[in-house]
């Protein structure tokens, strides 16, 4: 008979064994920051998973903890929502949960100002009592963080894309006008070599050079013929 005990508890022991990975397997899951308005209601979401089928005896304990102060219980579940009757949070909480489905989730109505802080939410579903509990930072503000993003980006937008198009229209301005200035720069100066392509040379040395026009006017002398001279007076003058 000793044999046959001493089996049966070994038995018992390898199925505790085996049973507690999953007492401590529930799985609770929310979002780590949310964001609301004055005024306004928000949606705060809980999920649950258990390995064990959800009972009638699944309770939930949403608490809520200010930035100074302990912690204190504003819903709690068991077959039905009981909410707090009084408190910050009196007549403002709702279920809006579905344990069968692994949802615990509450909806917070006319947020406040005194509303930032914590918020948890602890599911059991016995025997799977024991998990890891997450924790919700709830922040509210006099107006919508998305209005405030967008309204910089409007007006980032009305400064800085007129002074794009100002400065694109005057690099341009720039541009064209250099260009000008070259091109006439160009028209007004002439290399000794271009000068004399626009020289005609008269084989009788009276005949003075002038350059090419179609006009029957004479045009002046050109400057190659008067350096010409200048330069022969030189010579004279030195014998």
């Amino acid at each position: 008979m000793a044999p046959l005990w001493g089996n049966v508890l070994w038995r018992s022991l390898l199925v505790l064994m085996m049973g507690i990975p999953g007492v401590l397997l529930i799985d609770i899951r929310m979002d780590s920051a949310v964001y609301g308005v004055v005024g306004e209601s928000i949606k705060l979401w809980c999920s649950f998973y258990s390995t064990i089928p959800n009972s009638k005896f699944a309770a939930v304990d949403w608490r809520y903890r200010p930035p100074q102060g302990p912690a204190i219980t504003i819903l709690h579940y068991q077959s039905k929502p009981y909410p707090v009757l009084d408190g910050p949070f009196k007549d403002r909480v709702i279920w809006e949960g579905d344990i069968g489905g692994g949802d615990a989730s509450i909806r917070l109505n006319d947020l406040r100002l005194t509303d930032n802080g914590t918020l948890t939410c602890v599911v059991k579903n016995p025997p799977d009592v024991h998990g890891k509990v997450p924790e919700m930072k709830l922040t509210v503000t006099l107006k919508s963080l998305s209005f405030k993003f967008n309204t910089v980006i409007l007006l980032s937008a009305l400064v800085f894309i007129p002074s794009i198009l100002v400065s694109i229209i005057l690099l341009v301005r720039m541009k064209r006008a250099i260009r000008r200035e070259r091109a006439r720069n160009k028209k007004l100066k002439k290399s000794p070599i271009e000068a004399s392509r626009d020289c005609v040379y008269d084989e009788s040395d009276t005949a003075p050079l002038h350059h090419t026009s179609p006009s029957s006017e004479k045009p002046p002398g050109c400057l190659m013929k008067l350096c010409l001279r200048c330069a022969d007076a030189d010579d004279s003058y030195e014998y």
